[in-house]
C-alpha cells in the first residue's frame, strides 16, 4: 500500500508556511503517497486542496506554543498555553488520535506544533513523526526547550535553507536525521486585475510583502524614503502590503506608535514621508501586486534574506533589495541587492539608479527568475520531499 502521509498545518493559506506546503503538496504524486491535510485557520486553502484531490480536516483547536522575543513574555505564554490552550485542544487531540490509527507518518508543519508532536509520539510511539523547520526561533530559554524537545521527539526534519539546518543543530546540540528542501515557488499569472495595483508609469513601484514586525526591518523604509526625499527623488513609490500595526520590540518614535495602537502608516505620516507610500493591508492575491512591481525590499533586522517575499519576488522577476550574508538568492549585481549592513542612503541610490535604467530591471529580473526555477522547483522538491518521507517509514518498519 502506498504511504499515508498527515500534514498539520498551524495555518490555513494565510501565511508564507501554508503557502509552501500547498505548493509542495499539489505536486506530490498521488500514486506514490496518499496526504491529507488538517489545517487550524479556515480560508480558500480547502477550496485549492480539493481541487488537487486531497482531503482536509478544519481543527480550530490545533494546540501550538509560538516563541517569542522577551523572557517575561515567553513566560507568560507558555503559562497560557498549559492552562488554556492544551486543555482546550482535547477534542481535537481526541479526534486527531482516532485518525492516526489509518496513518503512516506525520508531517508537522511548523515548529510551533512541538508540543503536540510529544504527545502524538508518546501516544504512538511507532509512528514516524517529521518536522518542517522554517523558521529559527528567538535566542530564548523557551526557544532552546522547544527546539531541544523537538529533536527528541522528531524521527526527520526539512530546513528551507542550510542556515535554518546550522541553527536549529547549535540550538538542540544535535544532529538528527534531516534534508534541505528549498521553499517551493509556483508563478500563478492573477486571473483578475486589481485597480487599486494601478500606479503612474513614471514610478518605480518598490513593494514589501509581509506583516509589520520590528525585526522584520520594514520601519526602516521610512528611512529610505527620507534619503530618497533629501536627494529629490520623484520617481520611488513604496507599495506595502500586510498587517502594519506596530508591535514588538522597538523604541523612541515607534514605541509611541505602538503604545497608542498605531501602524506604519502612522509612522509614515509623522515623519512628513506618506506620500511616498501606497498601504494596502492584507491583499489574498500578493501576485496581483507582484505583476505591477518593479522591485521587492525586505530591510530585515534578523539577516535573512530567503524569506517567501523573497522567493516569490524573484519568481515573479522582481528584483529583490535586502540585508544579510547569504547570498544563494539575493546577490548583488545578479538578482538583486544585498547589504550587509542596512545603510538607507545607499539603498535609496540603488533605487534611484533602477529607476533609470529598465534594461538592468529586466536583466536582473531575468536571472532572479532563472535562479528560482533552478532551486526551488515545486516538482522537483515534491518528489525529493516524498522520497524521504517513504525513507524514515521504511526505516522505522
Amino acid at each position: 500500500m502506498k504511504p499515508r502521509i498527515l500534514c498539520l498545518d498551524i495555518e490555513g493559506g494565510h501565511g508564507g508556511s501554508s503557502r509552501s506546503l500547498f505548493q509542495t503538496l499539489q505536486h506530490v504524486d498521488g500514486e506514490e503517497v496518499s496526504l491529507e491535510v488538517w489545517h487550524r485557520l479556515p480560508g480558500e486553502i480547502e477550496r485549492r486542496y480539493a481541487e488537487k484531490g486531497i482531503p482536509t480536516v478544519l481543527g480550530e483547536d490545533m494546540p501550538r506554543l509560538t516563541t517569542l522575543e522577551r523572557e517575561s513574555r515567553n513566560a507568560l505564554n507558555v503559562a497560557l498555553f498549559f492552562l488554556r490552550v492544551w486543555p482546550r485542544s482535547a477534542p481535537f487531540r481526541k479526534k486527531l488520535l482516532k485518525a492516526l490509527d489509518r496513518i503512516d507518518l506525520v508531517h508537522l508543519n511548523h515548529i510551533s506544533l512541538f508540543w503536540l508532536g510529544r504527545w502524538i509520539k508518546r501516544a504512538k510511539p511507532e509512528l514516524p513523526i517529521v518536522m518542517h523547520i522554517r523558521t529559527r526561533p528567538y535566542p530564548t530559554s523557551v526557544g532552546y526547550w522547544q527546539q531541544r524537545t523537538a529533536s527528541r521527539t522528531c524521527d526527520g526534519f526539512v530546513y528551507i535553507t542550510e542556515n535554518e539546518k546550522a541553527f536549529f543543530e547549535e540550538a538542540s546540540g544535535s544532529e538528527p536525521d534531516g534534508v534541505v528542501l528549498y521553499n517551493p515557488i509556483s508563478v500563478h499569472t492573477p486571473a483578475e486585475t486589481n485597480p487599486a495595483f494601478d500606479f503612474p508609469a513614471d514610478r518605480l513601484v518598490t513593494t514589501a510583502l509581509s506583516n509589520y514586525s520590528f525585526n522584520r526591518g520594514l520601519d526602516r523604509l521610512i528611512d529610505v524614503a527620507k534619503s530618497l526625499d533629501a536627494c529629490g527623488d520623484r520617481s520611488v513609490l513604496f507599495a506595502v502590503a500586510g498587517d502594519m500595526r506596530v508591535t514588538g520590540a522597538s523604541d523612541g518614535k515607534l514605541s509611541a506608535i505602538a503604545n497608542r495602537g498605531g501602524t506604519l502608516e502612522d509612522y509614515a505620516r509623522d515623519e512628513g514621508v506618506a506620500h511616498r507610500f501606497r498601504f494596502f493591508g492584507h491583499i489574498p492575491n500578493p501576485e496581483a501586486l507582484l505583476s505591477k512591481s518593479h522591485v521587492l525590499v525586505k530591510p530585515t533586522r534578523e539577516d535573512n534574506p530567503w524569506g517567501r517575499d523573497i522567493l516569490e519576488g524573484l519568481a515573479h522577476g522582481v528584483p529583490v533589495a535586502s540585508v544579510g550574508a547569504y547570498d544563494r538568492f539575493v546577490e548583488t549585481g545578479e538578482t538583486g541587492f544585498l547589504q550587509h549592513t542596512f545603510d538607507p542612503d545607499m539603498l535609496a541610490r540603488w533605487l534611484m539608479q533602477l529607476s533609470g535604467d529598465p534594461a538592468e530591471r529586466r536583466r536582473l529580473g531575468e536571472t532572479a527568475r532563472a535562479r528560482i526555477q533552478r532551486l526551488c522547483d515545486p516538482a522537483a522538491q515534491a518528489a525529493a520531499l516524498s522520497e524521504y518521507w517513504r525513507g524514515l517509514i521504511l526505516s522505522k518498519a
